[in-house]
């Protein structure tokens, strides 16, 4: 490849510009006359060993990179030669080790043999650069795949981003990824969109990354509780109190499954920063925390958290859901029953959501009967069911074997328009 179709392939392809002029040659690391390769690979205590025009490939018996070589060494004489599968196999093994510089070695004299190379074998020598913080050796193999007429994968641009971002090229991550976007060079997935995220809140670049954040939520492939907590963790760490708070609660409003762990992690994270500044904080704090440890079955601590907020004056309407629907959860019913009759009494007043959560936890411990009683109770007040309320409601019915009940009831959520 001459100079001037590197330079195009790299405008074409998103290679940044002050890597494209390693497209043409690239040393490596390890020498075949590197005293590691050279003893390995010529070792006199192997030289010996009768060779078998069929040898058993067994990757399970490789202790240490000297028995990696010598397979290779098997691999190369034999004919037919193995398919690419088994040398990716061994490049892979290698890799595992950590021995980086060897995998390359190896390589690069599958190219001079002749041995197969195909985009796996380029992925796994572009990730060996990466790792060696030689990312522009990396974008060297991918103009290997132009030459040869290649397509690179996705996750061979997943692996160079990781790469730039590893040796602190910052922008030149972030403009590959967008370059790969806008020109539609290939469709970032979620570990590509991860891998950003992960890179631009490490670097300091919070805002560029829950801006990103926000981009990924409106696309096709949809952000996970992996991409939230980054980018939460960035703003935690920036001390970015109020952007990390509306992430959480937005996070949990899209349904996203929480990680227990990670959510009271970074809801205790956020309650230490406003803490340690002075702030008092907001019931979305509190709520994050009564919701994380309800899920983890920690109630005793919940309680607590309950009642330092209304020790700090603030009300805890929603609390009360949250803790009522984790001692429910629990199948403590008699415990959330207790604390539903307590609410009244605090001058709050129940609402949709906390009648549907504790009409659903009489009817899993079987108490139909009381469900039925809170529901017309909660009509009686004047509360509006919605349609999980109703869902519950029919569960129920048809558990307790009452069909003609339950169509007739069906019949009523249909003249609703549920």
């Amino acid at each position: 490849m001459s100079q001037k179709s590197a330079a195009k392939a790299a405008n074409c392809t998103g290679i940044p510009p002050k890597f494209s002029g390693n497209l043409c040659a690239f040393p490596l690391p390890l020498s075949n006359n590197d005293p590691l390769f050279s003893s390995a690979f010529h070792s006199s205590s192997h030289k010996d060993r009768p060779f078998s025009s069929k040898p058993r490939l067994n990757f399970s018996s490789i202790n240490d990179v000297e028995d990696a070589l010598c397979l290779f060494r098997d691999m190369v004489r034999i004919r037919p030669q193995p398919s690419v599968v088994h040398f990716n196999k061994l490049l892979t093994v290698v890799v595992k080790m950590k021995h980086y510089s060897v995998a390359l070695s190896l390589f690069e004299k599958m190219r001079r043999l002749g041995a197969p190379v195909d985009v796996i074998t380029m992925n796994i020598a572009i990730n060996c650069y990466c790792l060696l913080s030689r990312v522009d050796f990396g974008f060297a193999i991918l103009g290997i795949f132009f030459k040869r007429g290649c397509e690179p994968q996705v996750s061979t641009f997943n692996t160079l981003i990781r790469g730039l971002f590893l040796v602190g090229e910052v922008a030149e991550a972030e403009n590959l990824f967008k370059k790969l976007s806008s020109d539609k060079l290939c469709e970032p997935n979620e570990v590509m969109f991860l891998i950003v995220l992960h890179g631009l809140s490490k670097a300091g670049h919070t805002l560029t990354a829950r801006d990103l954040l926000g981009c990924f939520e409106n696309m096709s492939c949809k952000p996970d509780l992996r991409a939230y907590n980054a980018v939460i963790d960035g703003l935690c760490k920036d001390k970015m109190v109020d952007d990390a708070l509306g992430l959480l609660s937005r996070m949990i409003d899209k349904g996203i499954s929480p990680n227990v762990e990670g959510m009271v992690e970074e809801a205790e994270n956020i309650f230490e920063i406003m803490m340690q500044r002075s702030i008092c904080p907001n019931i979305v704090t509190y709520n994050a925390l009564i919701d994380g440890y309800c899920l983890r079955g920690q109630m005793g601590k919940a309680k607590r958290v309950l009642h330092s907020i209304a020790d700090r004056g603030l009300t805890p309407c929603i609390s009360y859901s949250s803790l009522i629907n984790g001692y429910c959860k629990q199948r403590r019913v008699d415990e959330a029953w207790d604390l539903f009759l307590k609410v009244p009494f605090e001058g709050l007043l129940h609402d949709t959501i906390t009648y549907t959560t504790m009409i659903q936890g009489l009817f899993h411990k079987g108490r139909f009967a009381d469900g039925w009683k809170l529901f017309n109770d909660m009509e009686a007040r004047g509360i509006t069911p919605n349609l999980p309320t109703y869902n519950i409601l029919l569960e129920g019915l048809c558990k307790t074997q009452q069909i003609a009940q339950a169509f007739s009831f069906l019949r009523m959520m249909e003249d609703k328009g549920c």
